[in-house]
């Protein structure tokens, strides 16, 4: 007996629920056969390198099995009349290459989580009360130097202003028409 895994790829028009039917009937099939199924990794959807049945996404299903070669060739004509499954690929793997860390079929179609993981992210992203206040009176004393700043230009710019009107003279001259030379 030898350990085998099949990387699919489903249609991508499927919605999580439909996309789970799927799998579960592709599994069901599967075990029909006599394969042992090891484990179930629901990569997601993703862009296709280039396009099946005009296709340029899809969601790709990795299943990992244990059986005897002669079963194999019947599940990948299975899945070669699937309408569902774009492409398919069966490969012999090592003992060591079995993923050991699963998730249940549920959580990685909807995306969720272990409430630790959810948990200590949470707790990393919050900040304690002392930490925020201390951040709101910095940003309180910058906003302050800025217009203390923005008020000595001010003063200093209208001064300026005053004194150059006494001493502009008229640069412009025009003619009887109102055109400039």
């Amino acid at each position: 007996m030898n350990y085998y895994e099949t990387l699919y790829i489903v249609h991508p028009a499927l919605e999580s629920g439909r996309l789970k039917d799927i799998i579960l009937s592709i599994q069901k099939m599967i075990e029909s056969k006599d394969i042992k199924i090891l484990n179930t990794d629901v990569w997601g959807k993703k862009k296709l390198a280039y396009l099946i049945d005009k296709q340029q996404y899809g969601s790709y299903v990795l299943v990992q099995l244990h059986s005897n070669g002669s079963n194999i060739n019947k599940i990948n004509g299975e899945l070669e009349h699937n309408p569902d499954v774009l492409s398919y690929l069966t490969s012999r793997i090592e003992e060591s290459n079995l993923i050991k860390d699963a998730r249940t079929l549920d959580e990685q179609i909807l995306g969720t989580k272990a409430s630790s993981d959810t948990d200590r992210e949470a707790d990393s992203k919050e900040s304690t009360p002392e930490e925020s206040s201390e951040e709101s009176k910095s940003e309180s004393t910058e906003v302050s130097n800025e217009s203390e700043v923005e008020a000595d230009e001010s003063n200093e710019s209208s001064e300026d202003d005053s004194g150059a009107d006494d001493n502009n003279e008229e640069l412009t001259s025009e003619d009887e028409d109102g055109s400039n030379e």
